[in-house]
């Protein structure tokens, strides 16, 4: 799992938080955050190398909720084995990108979406 998680992004440290699924069954979440603009960059570089961006661009409207964060799964086994994928079964890497749009409005959010994915070779 933390191997799928560093190959799908590059950057950033993993905290680890041990959580109980619905029927009292131990889960383990990893989380990655990437909040600066140099480990922002060689995420989506690598993402972009892998062909993600045009991949998400299809459906980015379907991808953005009203707060302006874009929504895409990475297929977990995929990534393990070093591939990057969009998720087609349940057991994904869920990525969550919050769009920086002024004004904070789902419109803006949904033209920064485009703009961005659109320059993505």
């Amino acid at each position: 799992m933390a191997t799928a998680l560093a190959f799908a992004v590059p950057e950033g440290s993993t905290v680890r938080e041990s959580l109980e699924g619905h029927y009292g069954n131990p889960l383990v979440r990893l989380t990655r955050r990437v909040e600066k603009r140099p480990g922002i960059r060689t995420v989506w570089s690598h993402w972009v190398a892998a062909g993600v961006p045009a991949a998400i661009a299809q459906d980015v409207e379907a991808r953005i909720d009203q707060e302006g964060v874009l929504h895409f799964r990475l297929d977990k086994q995929a990534a393990f084995r070093e591939r990057l994928e969009l998720a087609q079964d349940s057991d994904p890497i869920d990525i969550r990108l919050k769009l920086i749009a002024y004004p904070a409005k789902p419109a803006e959010a949904r033209r920064v979406a485009h703009a961005i994915l659109a320059e993505a070779p």
